[in-house]
């Protein structure tokens, strides 16, 4: 099947027995993001919770994004870390510890907590950092689905690569693997609990197995989604000791 869009001819293989669609694998991120992310700019708080079970250490964030590619990490708890920020701009990222004269720049690869990065707190979209290089059909727990490659598009990113399994016709995610640059996967992570939320069905839950320490899991609990500017002088790093 073949379709033309503005005198441009797309042809994409999904199905191994030669079906095409007429989009394109970047484009089904962007639906993808568009699940993920209620817009450019937004509010949300965030609990990450590691080893649930085995009542193991919980925090909490507020979490502002500007413009998709500008993020605040403002740490609510536990009580040690309040007052910390986390800048995200781009792919730059610093830290502010309360009682430090200057922020410290940091690594979006480093974790935040557990098995979550700096990146997963910060960044809730992935064609920023990523170019879908294929998509194909695969079958997950008796399922149809899409799987996308992933690659990450500078040396910048958290992850050299992500497999990012799909619903074959709402695009909402399903299961993702994490990949680090020497090419060992890291962790696996389960979206879950779709609601509702602004106008879209969003997962709510997004459950990451450790991939190196395999007893740990970590919890991470979006809520209070909402759609609200933040003022520019808050991306600044000279802001970063007052914002609350």
């Amino acid at each position: 099947m073949r379709k033309t869009f503005s005198g441009i001819l797309f042809v994409f293989s999904i199905l191994p027995i030669g079906i095409s669609y007429a989009i394109t694998p970047q484009e089904i991120l962007q639906k993808i993001d568009e699940i993920r992310a209620p817009a450019n700019t937004f509010v949300f708080h965030l609990k990450v919770t590691v080893n649930k079970d085995e009542e193991g250490s919980k925090a909490e964030f507020l979490v502002r994004v500007k413009d998709a590619r500008k993020s605040l990490v403002i740490y609510k708890s536990p009580p040690s870390n309040k007052g910390r920020v986390l800048l995200l701009v781009e792919n730059n990222m610093w830290i502010y510890i309360p009682g430090t004269r200057n922020p410290l720049r940091i690594s979006p690869q480093q974790q935040i907590i557990g098995r979550v990065s700096n990146a997963d707190a910060a960044r809730v979209v992935y064609s920023l950092d990523y170019n879908a290089e294929s998509v194909t059909e695969d079958v997950l727990d008796g399922q149809k689905v899409l799987k996308l490659i992933l690659i990450a598009k500078t040396t910048g990113a958290a992850y050299k690569s992500i497999n990012l399994w799909v619903e074959n016709n709402t695009y909402q995610p399903i299961k993702a693997e994490f990949f680090a640059v020497s090419g060992k996967i890291l962790k696996t992570a389960y979206y879950k609990e779709y609601k509702e939320i602004l106008g879209k069905k969003r997962p709510t839950v997004l459950e990451i197995h450790d991939e190196i320490r395999e007893s740990e899991v970590s919890i991470m609990e979006y809520s209070d989604m909402r759609i609200e500017d933040t003022p520019d002088a808050y991306f600044q790093k000279t802001f970063m000791d007052r914002v609350e």
